[in-house]
């Protein structure tokens, strides 16, 4: 009896260890450092997202669709909503984790000691929130709002973290743009050897794409997103791993070159024909 019950403890613990360790169903940005994976390169103290779950379920087949389509709810407010993406980070410590699984882009020390990862909110549409329904809870619901993701990181023991998209309907383009900064570097010092340097901006839209060329997205092609093209110009490892430059490689080809250009100068000279 005692060895029957020894094999269903044992089982148990085997299944709990397989369950914490297998991958989250959701997408997520992962955060990092190093992008290039190499030692001695500009990059090295530069913080980065990962965006290769970035849409993959999108759709009923992975990466169907560029765009997250807002499923409706029973909620009243803000009827529309959706679970991914959430965020998480790189780390060294379990091979078996497909995704974030990475020692040279791991983030070094301990979150909120060694560095304070802040995750900005640089732009969103109207009628459109991100909500962390989990301990601390919060809500961004307007441009310039952020939230620490090493303090939770801190507080779990764990980078995994989700979040609620929730908009007004189910139609209207809605996006959020992210970057994200360590707290704990030194502004005046931007070559600061024991801090991270900002990302560049990252974003997710939902309900439809953006009109290609709108790079900076606010629905309008401009000069904000010429210079983003100009920014990736000529650049050719666009993959699913930066969301193709952020749509700025508009064919997904790899390389951001004059077929991008041509269709960003078609549309926009399309919206100075409508106004």
């Amino acid at each position: 009896m005692k060895l029957k019950y020894f094999i269903m403890s044992l089982v148990i613990v085997l299944l709990v260890s397989l369950y914490c360790m297998a991958e989250c169903p959701l997408d997520h940005f992962i955060i990092g450092v190093n992008q290039d994976g190499k030692e001695g390169t500009d990059d090295d103290r530069k913080l980065f997202v990962d965006c290769s779950q970035k849409y993959r379920d999108s759709g009923t087949i992975e990466y169907s669709n560029w765009f997250y389509p807002l499923n409706q709810s029973i909620f009243s407010s803000y009827p529309y909503r959706l679970g991914e993406p959430g965020f998480d980070a790189f780390q060294d410590f379990n091979p078996n984790a497909a995704y974030t699984y990475d020692p040279n882009k791991a983030l070094i020390g301990q979150p909120n000691i060694d560095y304070r990862i802040i995750v900005h909110c640089l732009s969103m549409s109207g009628n459109l929130r991100a909500v962390h329904k989990d301990f601390p809870q919060f809500t961004i619901d307007k441009s310039g709002q952020e939230f620490n993701h090493s303090d939770i990181h801190e507080l779990r023991g764990d980078s995994h973290i989700h979040m609620s998209y929730q908009g007004a309907d189910g139609k209207n383009l809605y996006w959020i743009t992210f970057y994200l900064y360590d707290e704990f570097a030194d502004v005046n010092n931007p070559d600061d050897p024991n801090h991270y340097q900002p990302s560049k901006s990252f974003s997710v839209v939902f309900n439809r794409e953006p009109l290609p060329g709108d790079l900076v997205i606010n629905e309008q092609v401009d000069q904000n997103d010429l210079a983003e093209l100009s920014y990736y110009w000529l650049k050719n490892k666009g993959s699913r791993s930066n969301d193709y430059y952020e749509r700025v490689d508009t064919n997904r080809d790899g390389i951001v070159n004059f077929i991008d250009y041509a269709i960003f100068a078609k549309n926009r000279e399309n919206i100075h024909n409508m106004e």
